[in-house]
């Protein structure tokens, strides 16, 4: 039997199964191709490292902060874009107090959850304002194992947050994610595809 022949009836067969949910089980995963960074570097310095981008399951990204004035009354908006050849739609946004959240980390069910799965064996703000010379990082941040809402869709994305800071919010830094939702089912991954090679980023990037 011919390969595609036999990957046909594969997916024939799963889709068949997962008529019933007893015997199917589905996640949906990012897969990322690019990651972009922005920073002031009078306030921040940031570097991060993308290993593995070639890898469907196994992508993992690694971020070192250091701040370098004290930081106070900062903002976090987090928006999520679905891309598509023609368009970019904006499907969610939201903007989070970072000094009410530290404060009170219930307070928002959707960057709770973001920040739980970063905060494990890692080194995040916990007071505010931030004091200069702090030294923050997340390590080996696998985008595989968080968990995706379940709204959304299966399709290009692009995953942006930014912080800003001071009582003007002027920009701090920007951390942008370029990738694709893909459904895994059963542990096969559909469709079946390979994420576009990158380029290893620079670290940092900054606008220059």
């Amino acid at each position: 039997m011919k390969t595609f022949d036999w990957l046909l009836m594969a997916t024939a067969l799963q889709i068949l199964f997962c008529f019933d949910t007893t015997y199917c089980f589905v996640t949906m995963i990012p897969v990322l191709n690019k990651v972009v960074s922005k920073f002031d570097e009078r306030l921040i310095n940031i570097s991060y490292v993308f290993e593995h981008p070639e890898s469907i399951t196994n992508q993992s990204l690694s971020y070192e902060a250091h701040v370098l004035r004290e930081l106070k009354d900062m903002k976090m908006t987090v928006a999520y874009y679905v891309v598509s050849s023609e368009s970019m739609n904006r499907l969610l946004k939201r903007t989070v107090d970072v000094c009410s959240y530290v404060k009170r980390p219930n307070s928002d069910r959707l960057v709770k959850v973001l920040y739980d799965h970063m905060a494990r064996n890692n080194r995040l703000p916990s007071v505010c304002p931030i004091p200069a010379r702090e030294r923050f990082y997340i390590h080996d941040l696998r985008p595989a194992a968080i968990t995706i809402p379940g709204f959304l869709p299966e399709n290009n994305f692009i995953f942006d947050t930014s912080f800003h800071t001071g009582a003007l919010l002027q920009p701090l830094f920007q951390l942008r994610y370029h990738g694709r939702l893909m459904r895994i089912i059963n542990g096969n991954i559909f469709p079946t595809m390979q994420p576009q090679p990158s380029t290893r980023p620079k670290s940092p990037m900054s606008d220059k």
